[in-house]
This record gives C-alpha cells, sequence and structure tokens, in this order.
C-alpha cells in the first residue's frame, strides 16, 4: 500500500509537471497544499496586507530576466516559512503571517513582512533559488515521502559539506539586499532593529531566523547560526537604515529640481547599494540637467516633444521632455550628461530587464542623442510584455518618427497612428496629446493641431509648466499667466523655517535624529571638484534637509491622508507633475510646496526653499 501510495503520488507530479512544462514549482505548491487567500484566508486581512507590501516592494528589486516574481500563500499551517523558487516564486504560508502580524498591529507587520519578502526577492534577483532548498524545505516539515519525490524530480546532487558556506554567504547576503528593498520600497526598518522589548519576547529577527526553513534545526550547515544571523541582520538593518536616507533626500532634491545635489546624493547612496532604482535615478539627474541646457541654449529642440521618463521613489515616476535635431550634440556639456544618462539607464535596464521605468528612461535619452533604433527597441521590450503600456507607444512614436527622417523615409502617418492609439488607451496622457498636436503641425495640418493644442491646454492633469505656457502663447499670441490664487499652501510644521540654521532644530530634537553624509564631486565634465554636507533630521513623520546647515526642505507625511481633490481644488493646478508607481507628486513651485498622491488621498507634504526645476 505504501509504494502504491508513493507511486500515485509520483505519478500525478510528474503529470502535474508535464502540463507546467516541469517547471512551474509555483503550480506544484498550489496543486498540493492549496491557495490560502482564495480558500481558508478569504476574509484574512493579513493576506491582503502581504500582497500590497509584496507588489511595493517587488517594485524595488533588481530582477535577473523578464520573469515577474509571484507571491503565493499555501494553506501549509506549520511552522512559518519563506520560499524562493526557480520559476520567480515566492512561498509562504499563514504561520508566516501569523510571525508578522499577530500581536504587532500593521505597521510593524508590514516592516516585517518587508523584509521577509525582500530577502526572498533578493534570493531570486541573484539566482540564489537552489533546487536543495527545496526539498530541505519538506524535510524539515517531516514529509519524507515528498522529500524523496523532490530528490527525485528535481535530481538534488552535490556535496552538502562543500555547498555549506556558499550557502551561508548567500542568506547574509540576501539579508543586506532585503534590508535595502524593504527600506526603498518606504519600509521603516527602526522599527525592526529595536523590536526586542525589555524581556526580548518581541525579538522577532532571532524568531525569525530560528523559525526559518532549515534552521529550525541546530547544526544545519546550510545557513548561519540562529544567533549569529539575528545578530548580522540587526546590524545590517541599521546601516541600511543610516544610508537610505541617502536616498530619500535625493528623491526630494530631484523633485524640487535640485539635480546636481540630488545626482551627489544617489551617487553615494550607490557605492554600498547599486541597485536599479539608483542607477535609474541617477540617469534621471543627468538627463534632467541636459534638458536644463536644452532649454537655455536650444529652446527649438526642447519645445519639439514630450518623452516619457522616470525617477524612481521607491518606484515614483515622473514624466519628462523633449529631444532636438540641431547641433546640440556638438556642445560639450550637454553630450556628457546625456552620455552619463545613457550609460546609468543601461545599467538599471541590466538590473531589471522586465522593468518599464528604466527603458522609458532609456528611450528618452537615446533619443535625445539621436539613437533611435535603440530607443524604439527599448520601447519595443516593454511593448512585448505591456502592450497597451501608453507611455512607451508615447515614446515609440517619437523615435519612430526622427527614424524615418534619418533614414530619409516619412514616417508620420505611422507615428501619428501610434500615439492616437495611446490616446484612446488614456485620454489624459498630456504627452501624447502635445505630441499629437506637434506632428499634425509638422505636416501643417493646422486645424487637427489646434484641436490637440486645446484639449492639452484644457486638460486639469495637464502641469501649468514652460511647455503649457509655449502652447499658450502658440495658440492666443500672449503669454501665460496662471489665475492669481490667493489660497496659502498648508503651513510648515510648527518650529521649522525653511532658510533657517539647523542648529535650531537639531538643539531640540537632538543628535540621535541627525544623519550626516558627506557628498561632493559629482562626475562632472568641468573637472571642477567641490562638497557639500547633507544633513538629515528625521523625528515623529518630519524629515529636515538641510544643505551645509541651512534647512532647504522639509517633508511631513500625513498621519491621516485627506482627499487630494478638496486641497486641488483650492490650489489650482501644480505647476509640475511628478508621477510615482502609486501615484503622483504635485508640485506647486509658485507657493514652494508638493503633495504626494497615492490613491487619491495626500499622504505626505513637501516644502521647498528655493526652486530650479523646470
Amino acid at each position: 500500500m505504501k509504494y502504491l501510495i508513493l507511486f500515485l503520488l509520483i505519478l500525478a507530479f510528474c503529470s502535474f509537471s508535464q502540463t507546467n512544462k516541469g517547471s512551474n514549482n509555483i503550480g506544484w505548491w498550489v496543486y498540493y497544499f492549496g491557495d490560502y487567500p482564495q480558500t481558508d484566508g478569504k476574509t484574512d486581512p493579513r493576506a491582503e496586507w502581504t500582497k500590497e507590501v509584496f507588489e511595493r516592494v517587488k517594485s524595488v528589486a533588481d530582477r535577473v530576466d523578464a520573469r515577474d516574481p509571484q507571491l503565493v500563500i499555501i494553506k501549509d499551517k506549520r511552522v512559518g516559512y519563506a520560499l524562493a523558487l526557480p520559476d520567480g516564486g515566492i512561498i509562504i504560508n499563514p504561520s508566516t503571517l501569523s510571525d508578522c502580524y499577530d500581536g504587532s498591529g500593521r505597521t510593524l507587520g508590514d516592516s516585517r513582512m518587508a523584509f521577509i519578502l525582500g530577502h526572498e526577492l533578493a534570493h531570486l534577483s541573484n539566482r540564489d533559488y537552489t533546487q536543495q532548498e527545496a526539498f530541505a524545505a519538506m524535510e524539515s516539515l517531516g514529509d519524507k515521502t515528498i522529500d524523496k519525490i523532490l530528490k527525485q524530480e528535481l535530481n538534488v546532487r552535490g556535496d552538502e559539506k562543500s555547498r555549506s558556506e556558499d550557502s551561508k554567504k548567500k542568506e547574509i547576503m540576501a539579508d543586506a539586499q532585503g534590508a535595502v528593498y524593504a527600506a526603498m520600497s518606504g519600509f521603516d526598518l527602526n522599527l525592526l532593529i529595536g523590536d526586542q522589548g525589555e524581556n526580548k519576547k518581541e525579538n522577532f529577527l532571532q524568531q525569525w531566523a530560528g523559525k526559518s526553513l532549515g534552521q529550525s534545526r541546530s547544526g544545519d550547515p546550510r545557513h548561519p547560526s540562529m544567533q549569529s544571523r539575528a545578530q548580522l541582520i540587526r546590524a545590517q538593518l541599521a546601516a541600511v537604515a543610516r544610508q537610505v536616507e541617502l536616498f530619500k533626500a535625493g528623491v526630494l532634491l530631484f523633485q524640487v529640481g535640485s539635480f546636481h545635489d540630488a545626482a551627489a546624493a544617489f551617487i553615494e547612496f550607490s557605492k554600498p547599494y547599486p541597485s536599479r532604482e539608483v542607477f535609474n535615478n541617477i540617469g534621471a539627474c543627468y538627463l534632467h540637467l541636459t534638458l536644463d541646457l536644452l532649454h537655455l541654449k536650444y529652446t527649438d529642440d526642447y519645445y519639439r516633444f514630450r518623452l516619457s521618463s522616470s525617477i524612481d521613489y521607491s518606484t515614483t515616476s515622473e514624466r519628462i521632455h523633449p529631444r532636438g535635431s540641431d547641433n546640440y550634440l556638438k556642445d560639450k556639456d550637454i553630450l556628457f550628461y546625456i552620455t552619463k544618462a545613457e550609460e546609468y539607464f543601461k545599467l538599471a535596464v541590466s538590473r531589471d530587464p522586465s522593468g518599464s521605468s528604466s527603458r522609458y528612461n532609456l528611450a528618452a535619452a537615446s533619443i535625445l542623442k539621436k539613437e533611435y533604433a535603440q530607443a524604439m527597441w527599448a520601447c519595443d521590450e516593454i511593448l512585448k510584455h505591456s502592450p497597451q503600456d501608453v507611455d512607451a507607444l508615447n515614446n515609440k512614436a517619437v523615435a519612430f518618427y526622427y527614424y524615418g527622417k534619418k533614414e530619409d523615409l516619412d514616417f508620420t502617418q505611422k507615428a501619428i497612428k501610434t500615439l492616437e492609439d495611446a490616446l484612446r488607451l488614456k485620454p489624459s496622457s498630456y504627452e501624447t496629446l502635445y505630441n499629437l498636436a506637434a506632428l499634425k503641425n509638422s505636416l501643417n495640418r493646422v486645424s487637427g493641431a489646434k484641436k490637440y493644442w486645446e484639449k492639452y491646454l484644457d486638460l486639469a492633469t495637464a502641469p501649468r509648466d514652460n511647455f503649457y505656457a509655449y502652447v499658450y502663447k502658440h495658440l492666443y499670441g500672449k503669454n501665460y499667466s496662471k489665475p492669481i490664487n490667493n489660497v496659502p499652501a498648508p503651513q510648515v510644521p510648527s518650529g521649522i523655517k525653511l532658510g533657517d540654521d539647523l542648529a535650531g532644530i537639531k538643539k531640540k530634537w537632538g543628535k540621535t535624529h541627525l544623519k550626516i553624509y558627506k557628498l561632493g564631486n559629482m562626475e562632472s565634465n568641468t573637472g571642477n571638484s567641490w562638497a557639500i554636507d547633507l544633513q538629515v533630521l528625521v523625528k515623529d513623520h518630519i524629515r529636515v534637509i538641510a544643505l551645509d546647515g541651512f534647512v532647504e526642505i522639509v517633508e511631513k507625511e500625513s498621519v491621516s491622508p485627506g482627499d487630494v481633490k478638496s486641497i486641488t481644488s483650492k490650489l489650482g493646478p501644480p505647476t509640475k507633475m511628478v508621477r510615482h508607481g502609486m501615484g503622483s507628486f504635485w508640485v506647486y513651485k509658485e507657493k514652494g510646496f508638493s503633495i504626494k498622491v497615492v490613491n487619491g488621498k495626500a499622504v505626505s507634504y513637501t516644502w521647498f526653499a528655493g526652486n530650479s526645476s523646470k
């Protein structure tokens, strides 16, 4: 009877594997254990919270191929664990949910889960998933029958002792990398660093290191000891928590238009943590510096088209501008900046081949550098997996148009058709409206161009920026004057004044809340050396950014997010809109203020002392 059951199990497993091309390990786990959120966990809010955490952390994680990582919560309710599988799947169970959330509340639970999922995503990005991990998991569950099946099916070979040191190194590296992913996706690692309590009953890190599969048995050579790993994780989390403020400061500096300072912050952060988001953001800084010079020196090229591009704010995006056709590439500074931008975008793409934001940027940089075939390729790589991606269609249309010009062909109609397809998918795309008008105008179709210009000006979501003013003057022959709006922006938090010496705040808050970074010599074409002190004070949902001791930026997270429509209905349209993966920033340049919007809610406010944004 025993052998009959074993035979049937092997037959079922092999049959299921064949229907999934022998590699869908996710399917096997669901087949054998069941899908918890679809069955017993239908009313478990922890499952939904975990899915939200996973999407946030996944969006910043590096990837080595085009596979989209998937999270599966299986029904197995024994010891909590997390596994990364070769097909891009991450497996956890209800006990993992309990380890993170029970008795801790959602905020702390989300941070715990973000670290666990970040760790497994790090394994995926490093191709650390090992076949022996799968059978070790089942072995520690005590299921010898399935253990034998996995050994046979996965063909596990190799000397266990020779693999142990390498496996330990991989676990330690995944801890550090996973901590970076969790921090960059916006979760507070300080909650985990201090997560132990007076009697250490709440020492989650040590509990998790002890409960993780493969570590529940003492002396397992595949993993570091429970105590040493917990200590290492705590040290790594502390190091990431110290450094991640550099990344956040870089995003805020970029948002308000301080591109040199933002790039310096990102470059410094990239030294210990060379991830996709950092490379992408460095490239975005160079791209904006290119656009600044185009705006100053080659105005016609600057206003020709609007390209989709992005900056990551733990997955945040911003649309940017154009391209050109004259001799601007002979300008040494422009050529230097755009070349650097392209280099960093290529690095970002190499870290995540399936990511869209880095490819948008690469396409934009390639168009500016007049490498149109490469720009089309970057867009096509996005469209392979997301054929209705409006930003990819927008950039591809511009690249397609200029590629035709370069080859002495007229691809204008095909470019227009691509933009019309994009506009049908997203009627509120102001980049697409702008570009359609520009192409119609190039064909001397005045009426058609005017129609799209007017739609662009009437669009409530179109920022009142340089492009808006350019179109307004083109249509009406006079300068655009934004309606006077005397409604004041929300007040800077009490006790803080932009432009003041940081010393006063530091004295009130205490040095424990202060982080200091030495920045300098962003890669430049001039060779001139420079240095600056970046200070970050964080306390009670408030972040203060100071440069050389003077307050430049203040950010406050909203404890009770309000409806952004009620706020913006009073303030009017923004000067600049910076979109990110979960929403957008609405920047009011004239008021020195911006709002971060997520799902229609104002989740944070930012004030800035000066603005060099375009």
